[in-house]
């Protein structure tokens, strides 16, 4: 039986890893005179424009609109010129298309989660000792004990400087027997790199003004990657989807796209602050 080559440009979706590998299993069984500029159905598509460079297949579905005239003519064309067998039911890129596609999990370290808005000083300024305190936690369970377990540990860097010094938050972390190290050249890399792992990371943002002028200076706990590419903390303070307006716990498991922390984080690409903690032991 023959398939409607309309409808699968028309529900093609790029999200969609099936519909991907499916469409690259189309490109590699068509004849090679068919994915040249100078082909048919491509100028059709084009609207009669004749382009040099290389062809996507991939473009041609992604962007391919049914309410345009030129693209309905462009893939009519394309299917008068694919060889048979490309539009039979059984074809392999025809079934990879249509078999169910399940979005991976995303990948969560199951970090507890301190709030600093309860700590029992500088509640307002103590984002970096909690951050720490969380990934503290999570690679030696039941070092700090509650809901307010981070206060023993808020406790201890005040004992021997502030908060908000790098260098003593690696020491306190050491009188734990836990080994890391403060960076200023991170990248997404490292990130990943750390969470496939098993590690989360503690990352220093600037979390107040707009995206082209951000400001302030906060810390908080990168704990897993969604299957976007997006990445789930838990931010001690709330969460700057709400502008840290809701409640403190809107920041447990929240969701910091990439766009947003390639402005808030590293803008050039290698320069995100963070904190690298040794694997679990």
């Amino acid at each position: 039986m023959t398939i409607n080559l309309q409808n699968f440009f028309q529900y093609y979706d790029s999200d969609n890893l099936n519909h991907v590998e499916a469409v690259s299993l189309l490109a590699k069984e068509m004849p090679e005179e068919l994915l040249k500029p100078s082909a048919g159905w491509i100028i059709l598509y084009r609207g009669g424009r004749l382009e040099a460079g290389s062809i996507n297949l991939h473009n041609f579905f992604e962007f391919y609109n049914d309410k345009a005239f030129i693209h309905l003519e462009g893939v009519s064309q394309l299917s008068l010129e694919l060889p048979p067998k490309l539009l039979d039911e059984s074809a392999d890129w025809v079934e990879k298309y249509r078999t169910k596609y399940t979005p991976p999990t995303p990948s969560v370290l199951n970090v507890p989660y301190f709030s600093q808005v309860d700590n029992y000083r500088d509640a307002h300024r103590t984002c970096n000792s909690s951050a720490c305190a969380m990934v503290l936690e999570y690679l030696k369970p039941g070092t700090l004990i509650g809901p307010k377990g981070d206060d023993a540990y808020v406790k201890k860097v005040f004992a021997i400087g502030d908060t908000t010094d790098h260098a003593v938050q690696t020491k306190v972390l050491q009188s734990y027997e836990v080994e890391s190290h403060f960076n200023r050249d991170l990248s997404f890399e490292d990130l990943d790199e750390q969470l496939a792992k098993g590690i989360p990371v503690v990352i220093g943002i600037l979390h107040r003004g707009t995206l082209l002028n951000p400001t302030g200076g906060h810390m908080l706990v990168v704990i897993g990657k969604t299957s976007k590419g997006d990445y789930v903390v838990n931010d001690p303070y709330g969460s700057l989807n709400d502008n840290y307006r809701g409640p403190v716990l809107n920041g447990k498991g929240a969701i910091y796209t990439r766009d947003i922390l390639s402005y808030r984080w590293c803008p050039a690409g290698s320069d995100g602050w963070g904190r690298i903690f040794e694997e679990k032991k």
